[in-house]
């Protein structure tokens, strides 16, 4: 299990047919989760935050995926809409 830079695990994989998106964390990686999801309920609609690996520049996901059927995705954006 590789954690990111804040030390918890939280990666986004899509199956190798693209049928399905898994989500993988700790305790700490849905405790971020939900952190992200409660600001984002916080500002005014539509607004949007972008969560990406190191590698891509960021460092809310983790690097390394979890499953090796899958495909991890470097960036997940999350939409808030009226």
């Amino acid at each position: 299990m590789n954690l990111n830079s804040s030390n918890y695990l939280l990666t986004f994989e899509s199956d190798t047919k693209n049928e399905l998106i898994e989500v993988h964390c700790d305790q700490k990686g849905l405790e971020k989760l939900k952190c992200i999801i409660d600001s984002l309920l916080l500002t005014d609609a539509p607004d949007h935050v972008h969560l990406m690996t190191k590698s891509w520049g960021g460092n809310e996901l983790s690097d390394e995926q979890q499953s090796p059927e899958n495909t991890i995705a470097n960036h997940v954006k999350i939409f808030k809409w009226k």
